[in-house]
């Protein structure tokens, strides 16, 4: 896919604009490379992308592959620790790969994020969220996200493996703008089928109940701890909220 990518899996570590060799933490794995570089690939109107959180850059590595050579294409990332924590690291490894179409907003997501909603609301083909932070936090990064993504754009939401990120995933799932599009899941544990066996015992009068699927449907994340990355795509304009009522 790319050398770079390649070396850094490879080896287990990168280089800052210090000099400093820093040992990963971490990342996402090759299978979730894989999965956020395939789902840009299949859809050539992806172009114009958003990374939430770059850290060592391998999130931005395979966005800008996926769309490199695109028409257009752009990438915008937010992290106001870029080139503090981070050593510069994510941004060295973008010009290492010969990458030039990004920009980088050096600020905190819940400042940064309302400025581009006013600039550019509905105008992203792809956000991706780091999720590994405080549940508001993901929620808030989720939330402008869905403002400025287009009818059709995809939200890639990381780190679902912790709870935060899987009480956002939850919130999402249930969100009528929304359809969960694709995810990357650990195979479930031993004991699966005893659980399998307990739920076909319960009455299909009670599996059938609308009630009892929303309540699934809520807490599908929540309780299976092996989704590590999911993408949703935005099937809908989010109306649940109207225009303020005065008076």
């Amino acid at each position: 896919m790319n050398k770079v990518i390649d070396k850094i899996q490879e080896s287990g570590t990168v280089t800052g604009k210090s000099g400093r060799i820093h040992k990963l933490h971490s990342p996402i794995n090759r299978q979730e490379g894989l999965f956020v570089y395939n789902l840009i690939q299949a859809d050539a109107s992806v172009k114009k992308t958003l990374e939430i959180g770059c850290a060592y850059g391998l999130p931005s590595l395979h966005i800008c592959a996926a769309t490199n050579g695109r028409e257009d294409a752009w990438h915008t990332i937010i992290d106001p620790l870029q080139n503090t924590l981070w050593d510069g690291v994510g941004i060295q490894n973008l010009d290492a790969a010969d990458f030039d179409a990004f920009e980088l907003i050096e600020n905190k997501s819940e400042f940064a994020l309302p400025l581009l909603v006013q600039e550019e609301e509905g105008q992203f083909d792809f956000v991706f969220v780091e999720g590994s932070q405080t549940f508001d936090h993901a929620l808030l990064d989720c939330f402008y996200a869905t403002r400025l993504l287009r009818l059709g754009g995809y939200l890639v939401l990381d780190s679902v493996t912790r709870t935060p990120a899987r009480c956002a995933a939850d919130f999402l799932n249930t969100l009528p703008c929304y359809e969960e599009y694709a995810s990357v899941r650990e195979p479930l544990p031993k004991p699966w089928p005893l659980r399998l066996l307990r739920l076909l015992r319960e009455p299909i009068s009670r599996l059938l109940k609308e009630e009892h699927l929303h309540s699934v449907r809520q807490q599908t994340f929540l309780k299976n701890k092996n989704t590590r990355m999911v993408a949703f795509k935005k099937i809908a304009e989010d109306e649940r909220g109207g225009p303020a009522i005065l008076g």
